[in-house]
């Protein structure tokens, strides 16, 4: 696990050691990057790596869980919510190349789901859930959905704008998947 920063300054240190795993990720296959390099590109030591992470594994789940929290100040302006998610997606190609490269699609998935289920995100005011009981289910298969998008959109290049996107997520919002 990692932890929640309380301080700006482990925030600060935080944010360098993600960036810095996100700048190997570039450059080197995930399995073969070192927590010893992690901190060498961050320029940070080893003790404040393990002050602030668990693991390798817990600062790729921090890289992806900070970035999803950026996604956060879409939440009052719901109109134009699916528009700034696309673009962001696109700002965010770095993180995308480098989870399709060494085939972490699955975890950002889940980082993703999680993180809305965790949140008090207001998605039920845009998803038709008539059974309450059913609610996150539906919530988990459209965004796995809007997210598969986000991958095959990111694999084309960006070959479609921000705004066709959001016009094929109306179009499969509106139509129901099986007659």
């Amino acid at each position: 696990m990692y932890r929640k920063c309380t301080t700006e300054r482990s925030a600060q240190n935080q944010r360098a050691l993600e960036n810095a795993f996100l700048a190997l990720m570039e450059k080197l296959p995930y399995e073969q990057i070192t927590i010893t390099q992690i901190c060498g590109e961050a320029g940070i030591s080893r003790r404040i790596f393990y002050h602030l992470f668990g693991s390798k594994q817990d600062a790729l789940y921090g890289l992806i869980d900070h970035r999803i929290l950026d996604i956060e100040s879409f939440r009052p302006d719901i109109s134009n919510m699916a528009l700034r998610f696309f673009l962001y997606w696109k700002e965010q190609k770095p993180l995308l190349d480098a989870m399709r490269a060494h085939n972490l699609w699955s975890i950002l998935l889940e980082r993703m789901v999680t993180s809305v289920l965790r949140e008090d995100y207001d998605v039920w005011q845009w998803l038709r859930a008539e059974d309450p009981e059913n609610r996150e289910d539906i919530l988990i298969f459209n965004l796995s959905g809007i997210m598969g998008l986000v991958f095959r959109w990111h694999d084309s290049g960006f070959e479609k704008s921000p705004e066709q996107m959001v016009s094929l997520i109306a179009q499969l919002m509106q139509k129901p998947l099986i007659k």
